[in-house]
């Protein structure tokens, strides 16, 4: 199908780092794609573009900032701002937990949900426990006001429990 149904998600990204050893901590970026109307998927083409920054300070604050915009190629958001502050209290034998907390403003994509919804906002706090350098468990909590998939609600708590394995 590569060849013969021409139904392609492209990107280009440019990003700068302070230094190799925090190329995860320090950054920008800037990625812009494009995705083509898919027949099968009954969606329509769409481009985009989002700008990333993230900083580590002190060695224990990173803060960030995520803004985003899309144009159709069925994006559940036309445009969202993302900010927050992930802290790292202690460190445990070089390993490190992590608090978190984030804020996001979304504007639903009337294409794909339908016009006349509300802006979408979303609180979320997490907390990373780092088991080992290989293992780090996160519970979370999320609060949506105006959650854009589940508009007959003026709110919704989102419970999450999500693991990372590196080997």
């Amino acid at each position: 199908t590569f060849f013969n149904d021409n139904e392609y998600f492209t990107f280009a990204e440019i990003g700068w780092t302070t230094s190799q050893d925090k190329v995860y901590l320090d950054n920008i970026h800037l990625t812009l794609w494009h995705v083509d109307e898919r027949d099968m998927a009954n969606t329509e083409d769409g481009w985009g573009a989002v700008f990333s920054y993230s900083r580590w300070l002190q060695d224990r604050y990173l803060p960030f900032l995520k803004v985003g915009y899309a144009d159709d190629g069925s994006s559940l958001l036309e445009t969202s701002v993302s900010a927050g502050i992930g802290y790292q209290p202690w460190h445990d034998g070089g390993i490190g937990h992590v608090l978190g907390l984030g804020v996001n403003w979304g504007e639903p994509n009337s294409t794909v949900l339908g016009p006349g919804l509300d802006d979408q906002y979303a609180i979320e706090a997490f907390f990373r426990w780092q088991l080992s350098k290989e293992l780090a468990v996160t519970p979370d909590v999320q609060f949506l006001i105006n959650p854009a998939l589940n508009p007959d609600e003026n709110n919704t708590w989102v419970f999450g429990l999500r693991a990372r394995l590196a080997l």
